[in-house]
């Protein structure tokens, strides 16, 4: 047996050893994370306790060309608590517990009745306690001065300013201005690169949505091209840089971070009292109202009624409003300027008379309107005849076209055929979009292709604008414009300029060519003069259209539409004309559902708004 001494310098050599090796084992650790591995382990702390924040930039304004804000931003005075200075000792649910006291406290002192819950505070403070909590938003002068009062004695309290999107103007020019919303994280591009995401206001509909990006194309070193899309509206987004504890609540600041870069403004070619005048002149109606310059394709003017107003969508819309919208039958939400395919009825027949003389060896010549068209079984009647028994008697295509008489476009169109007939149409741009920003119909092309069983009828009817040939009263404006200007199809543009936030401009928008009708300057100068008779001749069909600021060249139009059981009449006027201050020549169309006659009913708004806005 060993002595007792012997045993215990054992024991004692054994913890030693063991004592040695753990020493050992911490030494060699302690060399590889501080020696070998000593810089991963300095990005893994810095990635664990700085933290980026996303800082969403301010929206760019949308203004009119004469300075008219569409779209802007104003102050917001809300209230916000920074929950790192809120926090409690122990548990996360006493600093929820106190975070919800104070902020009852608050909402007692400033007056307000709704304010976050507790469960609201709960999620915020689990999910992202490194982001202020806005528990009010846009005070009042009187609830800025009371939460300033209060301010002192609540830790972690902070007015703070922000920018609200606010429309102006009511529901002036609403469906081309569009509305914003709040963007959804989720489904953001960059919202893995922060640990804190605040996301931007974003278009959702209108020029809001169009602009709020701008598309480009970058080459990579590999030679693929990518798209990529860059802000415009929404601006460039900053970020600021924070440490964090093990909880996530802040601790300091982490660097200098980012400055946000505030969005371009958007100036459009629109005449704010242009656009005021022409809808105060639908209001009642149905329809639309599309100005252009004739020799760039500027809008000047995009009205369509009824109107809605964008702030009913900010910062959201009820579902009760929401559906009210979406149930009126006259559709305030959409944009008949754009989206609406009409027939376009007489208007066309400026259109039907270059046909005439470009396609026909004696276009144009004089014939015999007995006040109706017979075609096999069926007479087609000249709109003269339900109210005189007869027809216009003899005449040649500058009259037709000035008393805007169906025979002589039906007998002619039925010599022509329907494919000459659709190839001087498509020259006009009908059955293809115009290549405006915005969303719109392509309308539809009378063709072969369109109804294969194609017979006389339908060419007979979209002779004088009816049948298979439907248009937007914006490709009517194009067309019209075309006469007006020598041939020429403009892509229509409502963007005149960017400017940054200092006013600076960045960009010019210059008139693009898309096309060119099949005509002559001869034929064109012919049709002219007879839109001319159209409006100033004692038995012109668009004389309501006279008016004392400026010479109009015109057509009306009227086209029954539905079933027999419940017909009704779509009205139009098409015309232009050159102002005597500029010197510029603009193009009107006047489209009104449900009217009486385009002579009625479009002709007369037309007189109405040259008389009202004399252009500078």
């Amino acid at each position: 047996m060993f002595a007792p001494e012997f045993i215990s310098k054992i024991r004692i050599a054994i913890i030693a050893f063991a004592v040695f090796i753990l020493y050992a084992i911490l030494c060699v650790r302690l060399w590889q994370v501080q020696v070998v591995k000593g810089e991963d382990t300095k990005e893994k702390v810095s990635r664990q306790y700085i933290r980026k924040i996303r800082i969403p930039a301010v929206r760019g304004r949308i203004l009119t060309a004469d300075g008219v804000p569409l779209a802007d931003n104003r102050p917001s005075m809300d209230v916000v608590l920074h929950i790192s200075e809120m926090r409690q000792p122990g548990p996360l649910g006493k600093t929820i517990n106190f975070i919800a006291q104070n902020v009852e406290i608050i909402a007692k002192a400033i007056g307000r009745t709704e304010y976050p819950t507790r469960d609201d505070i709960s999620y915020h403070t689990s999910k992202t306690p490194g982001l202020p909590l806005t528990i009010f938003r846009d005070l009042t002068e009187e609830e800025t001065a009371k939460a300033f009062e209060i301010s002192s004695v609540i830790p972690g309290m902070e007015l703070v300013c922000d920018a609200v999107r606010i429309y102006p103007q009511g529901t002036t020019a609403g469906h081309l201005i569009g509305y914003v919303r709040q963007d959804d994280p989720g489904k953001a591009d960059d919202r893995k690169s922060y640990s804190y995401y605040v996301p931007d206001i974003v278009g959702k509909s209108g020029l809001e949505l169009a602009y709020d990006t701008y598309p480009e194309t970058t080459t990579s070193s590999g030679g693929k091209v990518s798209p990529v899309k860059r802000p415009l509206l929404r601006g460039t987004p900053g970020q600021k840089l924070v440490i964090v504890d093990h909880r996530r609540f802040i601790r300091d600041s982490g660097g200098e971070g980012i400055k946000a870069e505030n969005g371009k403004n958007l100036i459009l070619s629109m005449n704010f009292k242009a656009q005021k005048i022409a809808e105060e002149l639908l209001d009642g109606y149905s329809g639309a109202v599309v100005v252009m310059d004739a020799n760039t394709g500027e809008i000047i003017v995009m009205a369509s009624a009824p109107s809605y107003a964008p702030a009913m969508f900010i910062p959201s819309i009820s579902h009760e409003d929401y559906k009210a919208l979406l149930d009126d039958p006259e559709r305030p939400l959409f944009n008949k300027a754009l989206q609406g395919s009409y027939s376009p009825g007489s208007i066309i027949k400026p259109l039907m008379g270059l046909s005439i003389l470009r396609n026909m060896e004696n276009g144009g010549e004089e014939m015999e309107c007995d006040g109706f068209t017979p075609i096999g079984d069926y007479k087609l009647n000249c709109w003269i005849r339900p109210l005189t028994g007869g027809g216009h008697g003899t005449l040649d295509l500058r009259e037709a076209i000035t008393v805007s008489c169906n025979d002589y476009f039906v007998s002619n169109g039925l010599a022509l055929g329907i494919d000459k007939i659709s190839q001087t149409y498509s020259s006009a741009g009908f059955g293809k979009k115009t290549g405006f920003i915005l969303p719109e119909t392509a309308g539809r092309l009378p063709s072969r292709n369109v109804k294969k069983n194609w017979k006389v009828f339908d060419t007979a009817l979209v002779s004088i604008g009816q049948g298979e040939l439907l248009i937007s009263p914006l490709q009517a404006a194009v067309y019209i414009s075309a006469i007006a200007n020598g041939g020429i199809i403009y892509k229509p543009q409502i963007l005149k300029s960017i400017e940054d936030a200092d006013g600076k401009t960045l960009h010019r928008t210059t008139p693009e060519i898309r096309g060119h009708l099949q005509t002559t300057p001869e034929h064109l100068n012919f049709v002219r003069d007879a839109m001319l008779n159209a409006v100033y001749a004692n038995n012109g069909g668009a004389k309501k259209a006279r008016n004392d600021a400026i010479k109009l060249y015109g057509k009306t139009g009227t086209a029954e539409v539905g079933p027999r059981s419940k017909r009704y009449k779509n009205t139009w006027f098409a015309g232009f004309g050159t102002s005597p201050k500029n010197g510029k020549t603009y193009t009107i169309i006047v489209f009104v559902e449900r009217g009486i006659s385009g002579g009625s009913t479009a002709a007369p708004i037309a007189a109405q708004f040259f008389k009202q806005w004399t252009p500078e």
